[in-house]
């Protein structure tokens, strides 16, 4: 009986060895599919390339996109080259190789005037082409027939999975034909008062040439008080008074335009006290611009003095 015992033992113990080893591989095997699970998890996360889109490695981009005139301001009249471009992303990246360029002009409704960008309700399909056939780049030459602001808008569309669509859109202003270089002045307004008379005059300049170091300048006459000059973008003038003794000073008014080029134009406007009784005549004095053209020759364009009665 002692003997059968021990034997009994023995083989106890000998299956319970080989349930530890089974265990023990059962939880490797746990341990190897959980690591490999995983790695396939962070891959997915992280963007690493795989055929199923919609994961962060397939994020679309936007591609760069612009609207150029050769030229603008432009008289009305002379055609106009419009190029439309489409590029890289703007961080870098590859050529879009497929998509749709849409090119269309600014409109106030389907049936209404062309307008400029920002006031535009309808846009007009002008020129529509692919990259596949034309490449990333195409011009259109416009002819103006009409003088204004007027809008263009290019649209970039049919990128597939690699592209987002986008647009951009610019302003061509369109200015009349210049007739002729001059200087003209004219009283606009005249308010009575009970120690003076307070006048408001406007000088209007109109450039057909280039004008480089261009300056406007006059003056006033005697018994007169400044009060105000503005062009009208709203700049003002330099001012340097001449005093001439007891209420005889005067004004000398100037504004530096620099170089400005044909097709400039502006106004001038400038307030001013007179303190003479009954006054008739010049109430301003001379007032000229000046400057230098194409060939380093002096111009200069005069305006008479502005009279009342």
């Amino acid at each position: 009986m002692k003997k059968l015992y021990i034997f009994t033992t023995a083989l106890l113990m000998l299956a319970g060895t080989f349930t530890s080893c089974t265990k023990d591989l059962d939880d490797v095997g746990l341990n190897a599919s959980s690591i490999d699970a995983a790695k396939v998890k962070a891959q997915a996360g992280n963007g690493t390339p795989n055929n199923n889109a919609g994961g962060q490695g397939n994020q679309k981009a936007t591609p760069t996109l612009s609207l150029t005139f050769s030229e603008s301001p432009v008289v009305v009249g002379t055609p106009v080259t419009i190029t439309v471009t489409v590029g890289a992303p703007a961080g870098g990246g590859s050529l879009p190789t497929q998509g749709t360029m849409n090119l269309q002009r600014a409109k106030l409704g389907e049936n209404g005037p062309y307008t400029d960008a920002a006031s535009a309700t309808y846009w007009e399909d002008v020129v529509t082409t692919q990259i596949q056939k034309t490449g990333l780049s195409f011009n259109h030459t416009y002819t103006p027939d009409a003088v204004g602001t007027f809008g263009w808008r290019v649209r970039y569309t049919g990128g597939g999975s690699a592209f987002e669509g986008t647009e951009t859109a610019a302003d061509i202003v369109v200015v009349a034909r210049c007739a002729n270089t001059e200087l003209t002045g004219q009283l606009i307004n005249t308010v009575v008062n009970t120690d003076y008379t307070l006048y408001t005059v406007r000088y209007s300049f109109n450039a057909c040439i280039n004008i480089k170091g261009a300056k406007i300048q006059g003056g006033l006459t005697a018994f007169t008080e400044f009060v105000s000059a503005t062009d009208k973008n709203g700049n003002t003038a330099e001012i340097r008074k001449t005093a001439k003794g007891n209420n005889e000073s005067n004004s000398n008014i100037s504004w530096q335009l620099g170089d400005i080029a044909s097709n400039y134009s502006n106004s001038f406007t400038i307030t001013f006290k007179n303190f003479k009784k009954n006054q008739e005549g010049e109430i301003t004095g001379d007032w000229s611009v000046e400057g230098t053209n194409d060939a380093g020759e002096k111009v200069e364009f005069l305006a008479a003095p502005i009279s009342v009665n």
